[in-house]
C-alpha cells in the first residue's frame, strides 16, 4: 500500500486519528450497526470483492472497526474481548496496512446492507476506517494529489481542465448554433458536470446540452467548474477537505437558485450532492438534484417527446449510487422500455444490483488514473504503482460476473447512467471479449427524441 509522503505515518499519529474517529462519529444508526451482527455472512455473496479474496468480505472487513468500537464502549470488549482478540484499543502499524487495504476493497456500494437480516451497512463502519487512514496519513498518495487539487482549487490553474473545460463550452455553442448560457441566475435547469464527466464522456454532455435546448427548456452551464469530480474528499475518507469543497458547490447553487439542478453522473456525486452536502451543511436546499434520466422520465411521461426505438436486446445496469444509495430505479426504466420492447434486466439489478467494484473502491480503472497523473505532472512511485495494480483483480473477478450477466441475456447494449460504471463494465467488456457494449443511456436517446410541435 502506498501510504502519503506528505505524512509521517507514525504509532502516535494512528493512535490519535481512531481516538478522534471512533469517539467524535458514533451516532444511533452506527451504534446499531456495531451492535447487530450476527456474524450470518449473508453480506459475502453480494460483494463484489469476495470474488477476489474472502478476507475482503463485508463483516470481515467491518470487524475491524467493531473491534475499536467495542473496547472503549462495550463492558466485554474491555475485559473478556481482550483476552479472546475480540477488541482492540489500537492498532499495529501492520494491522494498520491491513485496515488500508480493506477500505479501498469496498465501494461504500450498499449491496450488503439489502442482503443482510439485520440491514447493516457495512459501508459506514468501513468509511470509518478510511477516515483514520486518512488522518494517519495512509492515502495513497496519488489519490490525495488530486484530491488536494481540488481542495485548493488549483484545479482552475491547471491547463489540461481548463482547456478541456473551455473546449465542451465552444463545442456545446456549435452543437446548439449560439451561445451557451453561462452562470444564469434563477435559470430554471442549472446542468451541472464535473471536470472529470467532460473528460469521460464529452458527447453525453453535448448531446445532454442539445437536449435541453431541442426541448426548450431554461438551463444555464457553468463558466468554470466547481471541482474535479466535487467532493473527492468524500472517497479519500478526508472529511474536513469535503466540506471544503461542498461548502463551494453549495454556494453556486445557491447563487444560482435553480429549479433542478440536473447531473448526468450518477456515481458518489448523486447522493452526495442531493443528501450528504445538505446533512453535513444543515442546510436546507431551495433546487432539487436530478439525475438527467429522472428528468427525461418526467417530460417523457408528460408527452414532451417520444422516442424512437430501436430492435435490439438492451439492458439497465443500475449504478449503486444512483440506485441504491439514491433510490433512482424507475425513471431509467421508463425511458429503456421506451427505447427497445426487448428490453430485458440483468439477473442482477435494482437493489440487487451487482456493483461493477469500482467508485469509492479504487475510484476508476487504474491506467486512467495513471495517464491522468502523467498529465498532471504527478509522479507515480512504486508503491502507487503497487496500488493501482492490486485493484485490478478485484476488477476482472467482479467483471467476469457482470459480463456473464450480459452475456446470458445476450443484450447487445448496456446502459447505465455513471462514468465510472462505463468505465469499469467497458474495461470487462473487453477482457472478457464480450458481444457486447456499454453507453451512457444518453449516447442512445439522445438522437431518438423526437419533440412533438
Amino acid at each position: 500500500m502506498a501510504v502519503s509522503e506528505s505524512k509521517q505515518v507514525n504509532l502516535d499519529a494512528l493512535n490519535k486519528a481512531i481516538d478522534e474517529v471512533i469517539y467524535g462519529e458514533l451516532n444511533s444508526t452506527l451504534l446499531y450497526y456495531f451492535q447487530s451482527c450476527v456474524n450470518c455472512k449473508a453480506c459475502e455473496a453480494a460483494c463484489p470483492f469476495v470474488p477476489t479474496s474472502l478476507k475482503y468480505s463485508p463483516v470481515n472487513k467491518a470487524e475491524i472497526s467493531r473491534q475499536l468500537y467495542r473496547y472503549r464502549f462495550s463492558v466485554w470488549g474491555k475485559t473478556i474481548g481482550r483476552v479472546i482478540g475480540g477488541s482492540k484499543k489500537y492498532l499495529s502499524l501492520e494491522e494498520a496496512e491491513t485496515m488500508v487495504d480493506y477500505v479501498w476493497h469496498c465501494t461504500n456500494c450498499g449491496a450488503c446492507m439489502f442482503v443482510c437480516p439485520m440491514a447493516i451497512d457495512s459501508g459506514a463502519m468501513i468509511d470509518l476506517l478510511k477516515q483514520i487512514a486518512f488522518k494517519a496519513g495512509m492515502v495513497p498518495k496519488i489519490y490525495e494529489d488530486i484530491a488536494n487539487l481540488e481542495i485548493s482549487g488549483e484545479y482552475l490553474n491547471t491547463k489540461l481542465f481548463m482547456d478541456a473545460w473551455n473546449s465542451i463550452i465552444s463545442k456545446i455553442k456549435e452543437a446548439i448554433g449560439k451561445d451557451v448560457p453561462l452562470d444564469k441566475k434563477g435559470s430554471e435547469i442549472l446542468f451541472y458536470v464535473s471536470i472529470y464527466e467532460i473528460m469521460a464522456y464529452p458527447e453525453v454532455i453535448i448531446k445532454v446540452a442539445k437536449i435541453l435546448d431541442m426541448l426548450n427548456k431554461d438551463w444555464t452551464f457553468m463558466s468554470k467548474p466547481l471541482g474535479i469530480r466535487p467532493p473527492i474528499g468524500l472517497v479519500i475518507g478526508d472529511k474536513e477537505g469535503a466540506i471544503e469543497v461542498m461548502n463551494r458547490v453549495y454556494s453556486y447553487f445557491r447563487e444560482i437558485s435553480p429549479k433542478y439542478v440536473l447531473l448526468t453522473a450518477g456515481g458518489f456525486e448523486y447522493p452526495s450532492l442531493k443528501y450528504t452536502m445538505h446533512e453535513t451543511l444543515q442546510v436546507q436546499p431551495t433546487y432539487e438534484v436530478v439525475h438527467v434520466t429522472e428528468l427525461l422520465a418526467k417530460w417523457y411521461e408528460e408527452g414532451e417527446f417520444t422516442i424512437n426505438p430501436v430492435d435490439e436486446i438492451i439492458t439497465w445496469h443500475d449504478p449503486c449510487q444512483l440506485g441504491r444509495r439514491g433510490g433512482v430505479f424507475e425513471a431509467p426504466r421508463i425511458l429503456m422500455k421506451a427505447l427497445s420492447k426487448k428490453f430485458k434486466e440483468l439477473p442482477s439489478h435494482g437493489v440487487n444490483s451487482f456493483c461493477c467494484s469500482r467508485g469509492g473502491g479504487g475510484c476508476g480503472v487504474p491506467t486512467m488514473v495513471e495517464n491522468m497523473a502523467k498529465e498532471l505532472g504527478i509522479t507515480i512511485d512504486e508503491k502507487d504503482k503497487k496500488f493501482l495494480d492490486s485493484t485490478l483483480d478485484p476488477l476482472i473477478n467482479a467483471g467476469k460476473i457482470k459480463v456473464n450477466e450480459i452475456n446470458k441475456i445476450k443484450a447487445k447494449q448496456v446502459l447505465t447512467g455513471c462514468p465510472v460504471c462505463i468505465e469499469s463494465i467497458g474495461f470487462s467488456i473487453d477482457y472478457y471479449h464480450s458481444n457486447s457494449q456499454v453507453k451512457h443511456i444518453i449516447d442512445l436517446l439522445a438522437d431518438r427524441i423526437q419533440v412533438k410541435r
